[in-house]
């Protein structure tokens, strides 16, 4: 009779633990979840996005800015060259802004110059909503080490 209390007991319990386990797991779970999903929601709000990597697997500012060297200029089209010698051709939104320590306009712009975009890619143009004239580079900055790839929307 005590042997098969003690065996109820013990069944008991590894029911309760495993049952706790499972709910906490569930929990994180859920959590992280719910976390993801705030994100996206926050960044997707701003124009950019959160967590996901950028196709060349680079870090940066979550995929929303991206800087170079100013190698051609052509209307209001602005192409740079990356870090990685690519180019990337930069549209200034209609209610976009150019900064060069003061509010500046496309034409402040020059060949050779280090700019940082902030903005989405739309097909193969990326539209900017900012432009930073001289790189603002540094770590966790757009364009940082590792150069900031843009990504899709």
């Amino acid at each position: 009779m005590v042997r098969e209390r003690i065996i109820w007991v013990v069944a008991l319990f590894v029911v309760a633990a495993a049952g706790f386990w499972g709910g906490q797991r569930v929990g994180i779970t859920q959590g992280q979840q719910d976390q993801a999903q705030a994100r996206q929601q926050f960044f997707a709000n701003r124009g950019g996005q959160a967590g996901q990597g950028n196709p060349a697997g680079q870090g940066g500012f979550a995929g929303r800015g991206i800087n170079g060297t100013v190698s051609a200029i052509s209307g209001n089209t602005v192409t740079i060259t990356n870090r990685d010698g690519s180019t990337t051709n930069i549209q200034l939104a209609a209610d976009g802004t150019v900064r060069k320590q003061v509010d500046g306009q496309l034409t402040d712009i020059r060949t050779g110059d280090r700019i940082t975009a902030i903005g989405a890619l739309s097909g193969d143009v990326f539209q900017a909503t900012t432009i930073q004239v001289g790189a603002l580079g540094g770590a966790g900055a757009p364009g940082g080490p590792g150069n900031v790839a843009p990504t899709q929307p």
